[in-house]
């Protein structure tokens, strides 16, 4: 295996950020959310073809733009709660939420050349939707939607550290470790699941509480991402709640299974079997998913309502109520006022 020099190598830079405007620390009051954008430079060749570190980059400065609008919300937590002492968001949790309240918005894309090699310099820039206010902000709670938006973003950083691990060498002087007739596959491979990731990220807004807009439709649209990344497991996880809400139980959950096999720690992937298995008539099955999604992710509500329904299904009214109150607890309550009015749950 032969070293490179850097003049072939390949590296990213990482560090250039560049917010459009500055976020209003001083003067709180009233919330004026801005657009953030984020670039990163990446050199290619050989192996790294250009198109395939253009989708890289881009990857990587939306994340640097999400993590710029992440920081910003949990300073926004922070004055809106008046207390320094108060916690702000978990790191993981400010940035999901920077997912649910900005939209991609563009990318600019340069190309150079100079005498250490080819370089693509990609600029993403990210907007806040519409009706982003204060109230919005404190009221945003974990939701399904928010879950697949979590799977997207951790997913893409699972790619993009693989490649870093692939590419650097130090902090200092990043370059291909090897090139070898595997490279390119690894870095195409990297790219399409990028790619495929980016586009159903845009279809994410129109699924709410497990239910998408035009099914069939999207249907189509899932199993067209699904034949440039045929293993990616949210997109496997997409097609089997599709055909969960089309009544195709056995066939969402061959999906379902799919995608678990290839990341056994897919909340929404567990969850949504769970859920198909309450439907075939198979709670017992339905428990092991929802207690293992539980442990993965212990301050989702729904995944306690969801158990709860099971315990429901299996007529274990203490268990149902146990997890209906923990539930309410995070703030999803018509369960276990349903429970209670029915005298099933005590007050």
């Amino acid at each position: 295996m032969s070293k490179l020099s850097p003049l072939t190598a390949t590296f990213a830079l990482l560090s250039l950020c560049i917010c459009t405007s500055f976020p209003a620390y001083a003067t709180p009051e009233p919330l004026e959310p801005v657009p953030f954008s984020h670039t990163v430079k990446i050199a290619y060749g050989y192996s790294l073809t250009e198109q395939a570190a253009t989708v890289i980059a881009e990857a990587f400065a939306l994340h640097g733009a999400f993590t710029r609008a992440s920081q910003w919300i949990e300073h926004r937590q922070q004055i809106a709660r008046g207390s320094e002492t108060t916690p702000a968001l978990a790191a993981r949790e400010e940035t999901i939420a920077a997912n649910q309240l900005y939209k991609f918005h563009r990318s600019k894309i340069f190309r150079s050349k100079d005498i250490d090699g080819n370089y693509i310099n990609v600029e993403v820039t990210i907007s806040p939707i519409e009706q982003f206010d204060e109230k919005h902000l404190l009221a945003l709670k974990p939701t399904s939607r928010a879950k697949i938006f979590e799977a997207i973003f951790m997913a893409e950083e699972s790619y993009l550290q693989e490649f870093s691990t692939k590419t650097f060498n130090d902090k200092q002087h990043t370059f291909l470790l090897s090139l070898n007739a595997n490279s390119k596959f690894f870095f195409d491979n990297i790219a399409n699941r990028l790619r495929a990731l980016k586009a159903y990220r845009k279809l994410v807004p129109e699924y709410t509480q497990g239910t998408w807009k035009n099914p069939k439709q999207k249907l189509k649209e899932v199993s067209l991402l699904l034949n440039s990344a045929p293993e990616e497991p949210i997109l496997l996880h997409a097609k089997g709640s599709i055909l969960f809400q089309l009544k195709n139980t056995i066939e969402a959950i061959r999906y379902f299974n799919d995608a678990i096999d290839l990341e056994p720690n897919i909340v929404v992937a567990l969850h949504d079997r769970g859920t198909a298995y309450v439907r075939a008539n198979l709670p017992d099955m339905a428990l092991v998913d929802y207690d293992k999604a539980i442990l993965l992710s212990p301050n989702n509500p729904h995944l306690y309502i969801s158990h709860g329904s099971a315990d429901l299904v299996l007529k274990d009214y203490e268990s149902m109520c146990k997890h209906y109150r923990k539930g309410c607890s995070l703030g999803l309550c018509n369960e276990l006022n349903w429970g209670i009015a029915r005298g099933m749950c005590k007050k």
